[in-house]
């Protein structure tokens, strides 16, 4: 069997909602990151920006690698 699989199109959909999650999460996150006084929470929020990131990056991956896009 081939390594590229099509995605149903409510996988597709799926992806597309679960990457602009992220991206949607990772700039708000960006923007109040500065905002926020308390150091734990900083990293918390610094932890949780390097988080979204990466799924950021392993979805792209993905896409270029399942779907050849």
């Amino acid at each position: 069997m081939d390594n590229k699989m099509n995605l149903a199109p409510h996988e597709m959909l799926e992806l597309r909602e679960l990457m602009d999650s992220n991206l949607i999460g990772a700039k708000k996150i960006q923007s109040s990151i500065s905002m926020i006084e308390d150091s734990e929470l900083q990293s918390f929020a610094e932890r949780c920006l390097h988080t979204k990131k990466e799924n950021i990056k392993a979805m792209e991956s993905f896409i270029q690698n399942k779907l050849n896009m």
